[in-house]
């Protein structure tokens, strides 16, 4: 079976290089052409070839040289024009003998963005807010559609394992959360940060503060059960990690971090306090004032270091704060879900759910408690 040979024109639309990426993982052959120069310099292709623009006379014996030379199966035209051009000679002649990949450039954008249209009307119109709602408490008013579709748009962007289900519960509580500091206990590309950086930047809610080493020297083992996850250790680089993250960070106004593990960062982070602000390196200074509104907790998940992150961070956590614990529900241990069903029974909390692999848990009155 002949291998599948992509063909991409123009090569040199940024669009592009995604697809190209998708096409050689699944084994195409990958050529890109372009009418100008000079050629972009891609790995993934085999060649670059010179094509005429699409008005010029020549283009259709130009193009279909090129086919026949190369062995040209499929053509992606990231550029509206040259798909209109190639896709109106499909229709007129179907026995051509490749395949354009994809929809118009401006209708695959529309396609690519609707999700983000409908997760926000429904997020607008989410009862999650409403439910979790005791009387005398306020509940802030949600947010636009436009700010929930750029919210959604950029969480995926972001690499990360928190799905859009999280996102949904994390939008309905921050107009239930009180005002105060946001914390978030390992971090990593900041996708779950992202989130609640905006949100508590949208809501007036406080200051994001991500707690994580980002360095591989500090880590402790997970448990016995997550040895999967730590035998591909040798791939990751922490210091890559942290300027992804830190580029992410400075999209969102009131975002902070401290590199430190949490057991220490908490030193760190009462120091700041006193300050009334923290200052991270390549961020702009931040005010904390040491009352957490919103402590999630998604570091090390063996049962000790969870039960650690608690002891340490919960005690700053303010009535009508929320604390969530992440992976509640986990494939490679029962850390979270032991020490979240201790705080379960602990009465603590008048308000508890889950949502996608997180435990949510509302703190109650220390009167009740």
């Amino acid at each position: 079976m002949p291998t599948p040979t992509l063909l991409v024109f123009p090569v040199n639309v940024d669009s592009a290089l995604p697809v190209i990426k998708m096409a050689r993982a699944l084994g195409y052959r990958i050529i890109g052409a372009s009418s100008v120069q000079p050629y972009p310099d891609i790995p993934e292709l085999e060649t670059c070839i010179h094509l005429p623009f699409i008005t010029a006379p020549g283009f259709a014996e130009a193009f279909a040289a090129a086919r026949a030379e190369h062995g040209i199966s499929h053509v992606h035209a990231p550029h509206h024009g040259v798909w209109s051009h190639l896709n109106s000679q499909l229709q007129s002649s179907p026995e051509l003998p490749y395949v354009l990949c994809g929809k118009h450039p401006f209708r695959q954008n529309w396609e690519n963005f609707a999700p983000s249209m409908q997760w926000a009307e429904e997020v607008r119109s989410d009862k999650l807010a409403g439910a979790a709602t005791l009387p005398g408490s306020a509940l802030a008013p949600p947010l636009s559609t436009a700010a929930y579709a750029s919210l959604h748009r950029g969480f995926l962007r972001i690499p990360g394992e928190s799905d859009v289900e999280k996102l949904s519960a994390l939008s309905a509580i921050a107009r239930l959360t009180p005002r105060g500091d946001v914390v978030e206990i390992g971090s990593l590309y900041g996708r779950s940060a992202y989130a609640l950086g905006r949100l508590a930047h949208a809501h007036g809610i406080g200051a994001c503060i991500c707690v994580d080493p980002w360095r591989m020297e500090v880590l402790t083992d997970q448990g016995k059960q997550a040895d999967i996850l730590q035998s591909g250790a040798s791939f990751i680089d922490f210091d890559q990690i942290f300027l992804e993250f830190l580029a992410t960070a400075a999209e969102v106004p009131g975002m902070a971090y401290i590199r430190q593990p949490s057991a220490t960062a908490i030193t760190s982070y009462l120091a700041a306090c006193a300050t009334g602000e923290l200052r991270p390196a390549g961020l702009p200074a931040v005010p904390v004032s040491g009352r957490i509104a919103l402590l999630h907790i998604d570091g090390n998940h063996r049962y000790d270091q969870v039960v650690l992150d608690i002891q340490t961070w919960e005690p700053y956590l303010m009535e009508g704060g929320w604390l969530l614990l992440d992976d509640y529900v986990w494939a490679f241990g029962d850390g979270p879900k032991i020490a979240g069903d201790e705080l379960l029974q602990s009465g603590a909390f008048d308000h508890m759910f889950t949502c996608s692999d997180t435990l949510f848990l509302r703190k109650g009155s220390s009167r009740r408690a």
